[in-house]
């Protein structure tokens, strides 16, 4: 066991052994009910990552592995485990040996972390492959399903048929919405609404007054 955490504890495993501690802390904490599954997943606009960045660059890397389909939490956790073992047999095997060689030991250690990063990169992306439908179905049942019945307030100066928005607060820093009206109520900057209906060819909601949904 003093062996198991020698190594534990050495470069380069330890740089996956911290995020792999954090990763299982995580989930801990989230299976006991203090934190939502899903508190630290990070909100990604795609066509902002398509306009914003190069394909080779982050938002290249979420798309060409798929990591966007999936909570990144799951994807940091995978990428963790991975590397831990990927470092951790190969300490054993090829850099323990080096260890009085202060150098040449770390010159070997940092080749071994950056391989087994890209190593861990493909492997996520090998596994999470076959669900990562599952998610995507429900990353896009929690668009805009999930939110008919809310309320959400007005944020634009006018909202019709043709135009309007409207900012749902989420308990962070709020959806801003496309939303649209009919002419039996005119809504202005601050009004509550209700959202009615999705339209999934114009990407926008339908909205109607808290008195016509409660009357």
């Amino acid at each position: 066991m003093e062996f198991f955490w020698g190594i534990f504890f050495s470069f380069p495993v330890v740089i996956f052994s911290a995020l792999l501690t954090l990763c299982v802390l995580y989930w801990l904490v989230a299976a006991i009910g203090i934190l939502s599954i899903d508190c630290l997943d990070i909100a990604i606009n795609l066509d902002d990552i398509a306009a914003d960045m190069p394909s080779s660059g982050f938002g290249g890397l979420l798309l060409k592995f798929g990591f966007n389909e999936v909570p990144m939490t799951l994807v940091i956790t995978s990428i963790s485990f991975f590397g831990w073992a990927i470092t951790y047999f190969c300490f054993r095997l090829f850099i323990l040996p080096l260890h009085d060689f202060i150098l040449f030991y770390f010159f070997v250690g940092a080749f071994v972390f950056v391989i087994a990063l890209i190593a861990a990169v493909y492997l996520t992306a090998f596994v999470i492959k076959p669900i990562r439908p599952i998610f995507k179905k429900l990353s896009i049942t929690n668009d805009y399903k999930s939110l008919l019945g809310q309320i959400v307030e007005i944020r634009s100066s006018i909202v019709n048929e043709i135009k309007g928005e409207a900012i749902y607060e989420d308990g962070g820093a709020g959806l801003i919405l496309q939303v649209r009206g009919n002419k039996t109520y005119q809504f202005k900057r601050g009004d509550k609404a209700v959202l009615l209906r999705y339209d999934t060819t114009n990407n926008c909601y339908e909205i109607i007054s808290i008195e016509e949904f409660n009357g």
